[in-house]
């Protein structure tokens, strides 16, 4: 794990990047703050996860790290190691955590404490649209006040750019740089379950209402109907081994 602090003092931000080796968007993100001429207002820690798996080009070298918190330091398991050091560093600040995706319909965010504080943090990416997954749970910011933003697709220019977009607004709304922003109003999906399945084609879109009835995958001729009405969350063909995404319904969108 690669960890430094810009900045004089003890920083309140967490800027987090590759809690999965491939997803290197927040990296880049970071890498092309440091080189611009944005002067940060107060300190803030930037961490580099999974420097090991990176480094590879690996997503983990021998577990999920997003799934292994809070870890455990006596563990032979490299990420379940990894886990216990991150919940020490990211301890008592605010986090943005980046990654990026097999699924389309992004950027967006993520919440996964079903906190009001990250639910409103959401607020000051710009973004208009926040997936609340506590009845999921797990997740690097769990535990902490802090969201996780999904840029874009693996390894692709353009979920760069929306980190480092993202990032330079995050940063102004809360008062770390000085830069205009707008505070966004996100529309909130809230996950109440997952569509199970292998090898299924993922045929609908994430974010549009499927219908009761509707047609949302199919495999070798067969198709998945929709038991009930939903907004489809994270579903891609290939993204999962066992499961085609995560089901939502709309809800209140984040306000003051």
């Amino acid at each position: 794990m690669h960890v430094e602090t810009l900045g004089d003092g003890r920083p309140e931000y967490t800027i987090l990047a590759c809690v999965h080796g491939d997803e290197t968007c927040g990296w880049h993100a970071l890498n092309r703050l440091k080189a611009g001429d944005v002067t940060l207002q107060a300190p803030v820690k930037f961490v580099l996860a999974n420097e090991r798996a990176f480094k590879l080009g690996y997503r983990f070298c021998d577990t999920d790290l997003n799934r292994a918190m809070p870890g455990d330091a006596s563990s032979d398991q490299h990420e379940v190691r990894l886990a216990a050091r991150l919940r020490r560093e990211l301890e008592g600040t605010t986090v943005i955590d980046f990654h990026s995706t097999e699924s389309r319909g992004c950027p967006y965010a993520i919440a996964t404490g079903g906190d009001a504080a990250s639910r409103r943090l959401a607020r000051s990416t710009g973004l208009d649209r926040l997936v609340d997954m506590s009845y999921v749970g797990g997740g690097v910011t769990e535990h902490v006040t802090g969201i996780a933003i999904e840029c874009g697709y693996y390894d692709d220019e353009g979920a760069a750019s929306s980190a480092h977009r993202i990032l330079l607004h995050f940063l102004a709304a809360e008062g770390l740089i000085d830069r205009p922003y707008v505070r966004s109003t996100p529309a909130v999906y809230e996950v109440f379950g997952d569509a199970s399945g292998r090898g299924f084609e993922f045929v609908a879109e994430n974010f549009r209402r499927v219908e009761a009835g509707e047609v949302f995958a199919t495999k070798n001729g067969s198709v998945r109907r929709a038991d009930e009405a939903f907004h489809p969350v994270l579903m891609s063909t290939y993204g999962y081994e066992e499961r085609i995404g995560f089901m939502a319904q709309r809800a209140a969108p984040v306000a003051e």
